[in-house]
């Protein structure tokens, strides 16, 4: 079983102090300050970096020197699987420029290796999934594999389709489209409420779609087709919710009830498969685990995520669409994580807007 790390309030003085400078940090309902779930994951990863401490015997943090970050580094890569790695490192990373400003160390020990730990460890954002890709693959879906799935969707084909090209076009996460109520939406201006409750970080957030989903939508609302699906009784995915019949969810199950995220993901998942687009990227067999000894389950090449990522890509490198209103579009934390994930690196980005503007 994987090791338990020590509860924050037992960890080293230092890592305690950090963990209530990210508490001060954060307020769900400040745009300008940290979820909390973000917080909650941030802790988790100076947990285990305590732990490491605690097997590498160094018991104070100023002690930890370059090589020892080496270690670090290598120790998260063999460790974990997918973006864990790399996140983990960043906020150790964080740690120790806060440890600087507060004149608890003389330098950061990560600080050598921090450009290169790509390089050096092998921690990127990538996902395991992305990791698993074969030549020629990629992670994101294009407009073409998104008309591909919606010609092969299963039944009730409308739903599905609609879902599919909703998805495609707004970019929301499976649990947020789950979520939706017919409330939410603005059908005059094409435009989707995404309440603060239902979102990732915890922030509203507005987005909109194109006037070629007006047809399915107005059918599924106006056309009976969703009223047919909540007069077929409870939908074998919900969880004994009494009031789903009372909530107008736009996404709704064959049986009626809401549609939940893990709905979403098999609908999306077996329309990339009928479409020959899909497949199995691992199986439980070799199936990876997470900190508390649980198989994680087997992972497709195509799921609700690549739509989403599909977007984004498509919205970066595609459109005029600024890198801050893909990010506040998306709901992701920062600018830092749509600039990782979706734009490569060109050492000569800004070359000629420098050459034309400079000053004399």
């Amino acid at each position: 079983m994987p090791p338990r790390y020590k509860p924050i309030d037992q960890c080293r003085r230092e890592i305690e102090q950090y963990a209530r400078h990210l508490d001060s940090g954060t307020d769900d309902g400040d745009d300008d300050k940290r979820a909390t779930g973000s917080t909650r994951r941030y802790k988790q990863d100076m947990r285990w970096f305590d732990h490491w401490l605690d097997n590498y015997d160094i018991e104070d943090i100023s002690n930890v020197t370059t090589a020892d970050a080496a270690d670090i580094g290598y120790d998260l890569s063999d460790e974990f699987n997918g973006t864990t790695a790399r996140y983990r490192w960043d906020i150790i990373y964080s740690f120790y420029n806060w440890a600087l400003t507060m004149e608890i160390v003389d330098s950061n020990p990560l600080e050598k290796w921090n450009d290169i730990k790509k390089e050096q460890f092998g921690l990127t954002t990538s996902t395991k999934q992305n990791n698993e890709l074969k030549d020629g693959e990629k992670y994101a879906v294009s407009q073409d594999d998104i008309r591909a799935m919606e010609n092969n969707v299963g039944e009730p084909r409308l739903r599905n389709q609609l879902l599919i090209r909703f998805c495609w076009q707004t970019g929301v996460r499976r649990g947020e489209a789950s979520e939706i109520l017919i409330s939410d939406i603005d059908r005059e201006n094409r435009e989707v409420n995404l309440r603060s409750s239902i979102t990732k970080n915890g922030k509203n957030r507005v987005v909109a779609y194109q006037p070629n989903l007006d047809g399915l939508l107005n059918q599924w609302i106006d056309g009976g087709y969703r009223n047919e699906c909540l007069g077929k009784g409870i939908n074998e995915d919900d969880e004994d919710d009494e009031d789903d019949e009372e909530i107008e969810y736009l996404f709704v199950g064959t049986r009626g009830g809401q549609l939940r995220p893990e709905g979403i993901n098999d609908v999306i998942k077996k329309a990339a498969d009928n479409a020959g687009l899909n497949r199995r990227m691992y199986a439980d067999a070799n199936a990876a685990t997470d900190e508390d000894g649980n198989k994680i389950k087997n992972r497709w090449k195509i799921t609700a995520h690549n739509v989403r990522h599909g977007l984004g890509t498509y919205l970066v490198n595609e459109t005029d669409m600024d890198l801050y209103s893909v990010s506040k579009y998306l709901g992701h934390s920062s600018v830092d994580i749509t600039e990782s994930t979706y734009v490569d690196y060109d050492p000569r980005v800004g070359t000629e807007a420098g050459a034309r503007y400079g000053p004399d």
